[in-house]
């Protein structure tokens, strides 16, 4: 049997970005670059410097916390698929006679693949993940959780690439997860969120899970539960605002319920009736960032009247142009 040859790297002209995200919104990118090594990752940042547009580089995995403009993107827009997953080594704990995991998976893996996988061989502490629409690059980056449970917990390093297309990682194993822990992580934050134009993209992660027969039921329940309280079926990009962090504060979801607008639109925006936080695109009418974005702003401001509550998203709105105004 003849071996598959890769495919060969190109950068594309006027790829719509309605495509490449869950919303279906966005105009077209000046170039798509899609990287499936890390060598791709390099050429495209070669390219982006031979055209001048090192400040105009955009990474996204499945698109699924973005807003694009309408009229698109005026730069490169790198779209990450290093989609391999690798098992390192399996070693008995010295406790509980427990087996404990070492995978690595490249930051273009589908994170719900991840969770599943997992948790129907046996291996608990990425259960959360079945159902998270995004990839394992996305959900280091904004440490993603779900159920109670968050990212960090299980990752063990992370290697990333800087702007300047330098390999590096980071190892979290000493570190604890949460604000105080030293690691950098905390709610829907990590170290990699600070470095801004330093960081390119992260490339791959290492997670260190243990063996847990209960696993593959936990990732079912949190799925049929997901199903039940939200709009998966909707062209959405998952919770919109961040929850309001405080010890007995409301949900972000809660407020902008308890301020009257679930199901309230604008244009072809609407806030979900199941869940609150999750704001959709209505079925009908071509999707629009303007509406979406005008409809972001009119949530705020309810809340903000209704509850004396500041929103702030943890959607990525990406501008047509550097230096505009991203939300």
């Amino acid at each position: 049997m003849k071996a598959m040859t890769p495919p060969r790297f190109k950068v594309e002209r006027g790829v719509p970005l309605s495509g490449l995200s869950t919303f279906g919104i966005g105009g077209p990118a000046r170039y798509l670059a899609r990287c499936r090594t890390v060598s791709d990752l390099r050429r495209a940042l070669d390219f982006a410097q031979r055209e001048g547009l090192h400040q105009n580089v955009f990474v996204i995995g499945k698109g699924s916390n973005v807003l694009f403009d309408d009229r698109g993107y005026d730069g490169l827009v790198i779209a990450s698929e290093l989609d391999f997953c690798d098992e390192i080594s399996v070693a008995s704990t010295s406790s509980n006679d427990e087996e404990e995991l070492s995978l690595r998976a490249g930051s273009g893996y589908a994170f719900n693949t991840l969770g599943q996988r997992l948790s129907t061989a046996g291996w608990g502490g990425l259960e959360f993940a079945a159902g998270i629409p995004g990839t394992v690059g996305g959900a280091v980056f904004m440490n993603a959780g779900a159920n109670g449970f968050e990212t960090c917990e299980v990752l063990a390093c992370a290697e990333y690439m800087t702007s300047e297309g330098e390999l590096k990682s980071l190892d979290f194993r000493e570190g604890s997860c949460g604000d105080s822990g030293g690691s950098g992580f905390a709610y829907r934050t990590s170290p990699f969120q600070k470095m801004g134009g330093d960081l390119l993209a992260v490339v791959s992660a290492t997670f260190s899970v243990r063996s847990s027969p209960g696993a593959k039921a936990r990732a079912r329940e949190y799925m049929v539960r997901r199903g039940q309280t939200q709009p998966l079926r909707d062209r959405s990009a998952g919770c919109v605002f961040r929850n309001p962090v405080g010890e007995g504060m409301p949900s972000a979801g809660a407020l902008i319920d308890g301020a009257g607008l679930k199901g309230h639109s604008v244009g072809t925006a609407s806030v979900s009736p199941l869940h609150a936080n999750y704001l959709v695109c209505r079925e009908t009418g071509a999707h629009s960032a303007r509406d979406m974005r005008a409809l972001i702003e009119e949530v705020r401001a309810r809340v903000r009247e209704h509850a004396g509550v500041e929103l702030t998203t943890e959607l990525k709105i990406v501008p047509f142009q550097a230096g505009e105004d991203g939300g």
